[in-house]
């Protein structure tokens, strides 16, 4: 796909507000320094009147409407093979938040396959923005909506790398091997990506030997967080969905961070965004996961 999709995802963007389709809240940013790395904590007041649900509570609603299937024609910008559609999201207080739906129903929390992988890249090899991607895996994950979808968000103008992945890096760990590192205090497990691996069947193979790792330490039930940029693939076991109030979904992971009001982000400040992680996530076990890494199957890397 050429990049020609800045043109449409711009242009369906304008179309999509103008029409009232697309409802943009604003919100303002507060920097916030760990450990050398910038993290950004967005404080939206207009979160504080949107009910919180969960994939299963709203599937079980009376009045649940998937808004998927059918999509909204004003939101669709456009089909990705047969098996995916991009549409940007109705509810964004950051511009062109993209999302990636399956045209069939798929239940959230089903492990990706190369189809959706194929759909990321048709996407972020469209779009000259580097992309966040990031997927929200099971009730404690922070996902809300029950069609199986993965999102993405364009990269901060002031970051280079999300903040945990930056993190990450700092340790050097190994191409393609599954890797942990004391440098982000959270269970996580990450592969670091040369470019061979951002092709759908390596980047699957990629996805799944980290998946297997963090279901082997936490169970195959264990809801987790995926964060995608081109340099790594992140996965985060989730132990809960909030903390103190502050909901986190995959955007929380990579260190961008929501909060409803300043007595949240003022909490933030004072206790650290990656405590913040710990409490949600679950934390490193050192002497098992300092520098740990194995490897991918099927990659060549060293």
């Amino acid at each position: 796909m050429s990049k020609r999709l800045d043109g449409l995802v711009h242009s369906r963007y304008a179309s999509a507000v103008a029409q009232g389709a697309l409802l943009f809240t604003e919100s303002t940013i507060h920097s916030h320094r760990e450990r050398d790395v910038l993290f950004m904590i967005r404080l939206v007041p207009a979160l504080a009147k949107k009910p919180s649900s969960k994939p299963k509570e709203n599937q079980r609603a009376r009045d649940f409407v998937n808004p998927f299937l059918p999509y909204d024609d004003r939101l669709h910008v456009a089909q990705l093979g047969a098996s995916h559609h991009l549409l940007l999201n109705k509810y964004c207080v950051v511009p062109y938040h993209l999302l990636i739906t399956t045209a069939r129903f798929h239940q959230q929390g089903e492990p990706l396959d190369a189809t959706d992988f194929a759909a990321v890249l048709d996407t972020i090899n469209g779009l000259s923005t580097s992309q966040i991607v990031f997927y929200n895996s099971g009730e404690e994950s922070g996902a809300s909506q029950p069609h199986k979808h993965l999102q993405l968000l364009p990269m901060p103008a002031s970051l280079d790398l999300v903040p945990s992945t930056d993190l990450w890096l700092k340790s050097n760990p190994p191409l393609g091997r599954v890797y942990t590192s004391d440098h982000l205090p959270f269970a996580h497990f990450g592969v670091r990506l040369a470019e061979r691996h951002l092709e759908p069947a390596a980047l699957t193979t990629v996805y799944l030997a980290a998946l297997r790792e963090l279901t082997s330490a936490y169970g195959s039930g264990v809801s987790y967080n995926m964060v995608l940029t081109r340099p790594a693939l992140l996965l985060f076991p989730r132990c809960q969905s909030s903390w103190c109030g502050i909901s986190i979904n995959s955007l929380g992971f990579a260190g961008l961070v929501l909060c409803k009001t300043k007595e949240e982000q003022d909490l933030l400040d004072n206790v650290g965004v990656l405590r913040l992680l710990t409490h949600v996530g679950f934390p490193r076990i050192p002497e098992a996961n300092d520098g740990h890494s194995l490897p991918v199957s099927g990659t060549r890397d060293q």
